[in-house]
């Protein structure tokens, strides 16, 4: 009775989830170092409510791409044409509809390798297949994609579209600027489009300036992703956005098609989408403040896990909001993530959460409050400090 794309719904909770669960019910406390949940970590601009009791949110007067005005502050925010603009309930909604936008049947959508383990159910249930491409890492210079073996993988026919996280969640990594012109160029040679997911483009780590974002891509067809979720830590708002880019032809019949697609389906909520020529003037002040946290974090993890002696390695991490942390390989990660759940009540994801292929990987969410970081991740230290002993 059922298709084969939905069998990943029934499938069970991993070993650590079931662990914490466990906890959560003898009433333990659980230090959640992989809490990636803005709310709970208290990230949430002040006067949200007051923005959704605009009077059009009771007028019902659907537009496939948008409300208009909300179109026109956005476009006046980012700087392009209000006629590049489509609004989605939310960034997973925006890369259904650009799977249903480029995909038949089997076609194959590269996606990073790290990566955010969601396109494979994304691309599933749009009866697409996604293939990995690979990014390696060199201490201290940081991450790099394979640009040689990208290139075997965008020449193969049956590959209709490359994701890139800009920067990648988890490894904090932008895509820098060789590599970026080696990639347009790439995608418009073997006509592929190109998804450039950047909700994280603007949490940079140090003080420099954010990499410039993908939208002024002028040849081939790019389409660069963002929403509430991130910018404003609003994911429940459900509010997300594209901006369509490239060669003019491309673009025209790429709207064309997209205003059926959305036409279909009219999701974009009517609060969320006129609150946003309201919400759009707090971006700036509201990610300097949460830049500000992550910066301490990771600054507090430099010094709880630095040291010339340290069996410990941060990542290079250049922004967005996860560190990854080489642990000492005393046992398999996920073992060790059991047992520092168990023994301290100290949660981590294991780095083969987002398929890292190197073994002893953490991932921390660096959006954690200050003071709950930083004691995690001293008894963490110390907990491993003493772990020989105790295996």
């Amino acid at each position: 009775m059922f298709s084969d794309k939905s069998a990943a719904a029934g499938t069970s909770s991993n070993q650590l989830s079931q662990l914490q669960e466990k906890l959560r019910l003898e009433g333990k406390t659980i230090l959640n170092l992989a809490q990636s949940n803005p709310g709970a970590c208290g990230l949430m601009p002040a006067g949200i409510l007051e923005t959704l009791t605009q009077p059009e949110v009771l007028q019902y007067t659907p537009d496939c791409r948008g409300a208009l005005n909300s179109r026109q502050a956005l476009a006046a925010w980012l700087g392009c044409s209000v006629d590049d603009l489509f609004l989605s309930a939310s960034t997973s909604e925006a890369y259904s509809w650009l799977f249903k936008l480029l995909c038949n049947p089997g076609d194959q959508i590269l996606v990073p390798h790290p990566g955010y383990p969601l396109f494979e159910h994304l691309a599933g249930l749009e009866n697409a297949t996604t293939r990995y491409y690979r990014m390696d890492y060199i201490h201290p210079a940081g991450w790099r994609i394979d640009l040689p073996e990208l290139e075997k993988q965008v020449a193969e026919p049956d590959v209709k579209a490359l994701v890139l996280i800009h920067p990648n969640n988890p490894t904090g990594s932008y895509i820098q600027a060789d590599e970026r012109n080696t990639i347009i160029e790439l995608c418009e040679r073997y006509k592929v489009a190109l998804i450039v997911d950047e909700v994280f483009r603007l949490y940079k780590l140090d003080e420099a300036t954010a990499p410039a974002s993908f939208a002024d891509t002028r040849s081939g067809l790019c389409f660069c992703l963002n929403g509430l979720s991130k910018l404003l830590c609003l994911p429940q708002l459900k509010l997300g956005w594209m901006q369509i880019s490239g060669a003019p032809e491309l673009t025209a019949e790429a709207k064309l098609r997209l205003e059926l697609i959305a036409d279909t389906y009219l999701s974009v909520g009517a609060a969320p989408m006129h609150a946003l020529p309201l919400l759009l003037p707090r971006v700036a002040d509201f990610i300097a403040g949460v830049r500000w946290r992550l910066q301490q974090n990771l600054a507090a993890a430099a010094l709880i896990f630095g040291g010339d002696d340290s069996p410990f390695r941060l990542l290079r991490c250049e922004g967005g909001w996860t560190l990854l942390l080489a642990v000492p390989r005393y046992s398999s990660e996920e073992e060790l993530a059991l047992r520092l759940l168990e023994e301290t009540g100290i949660l981590v994801h294991p780095g083969y959460f987002f398929d890292c292929e190197q073994e002893g990987i953490f991932a921390l969410s660096l959006i954690v409050p200050e003071e709950q970081f930083s004691l995690a991740c001293r008894k963490m230290r110390q907990w491993f400090e003493a772990f020989p002993h105790n295996f």
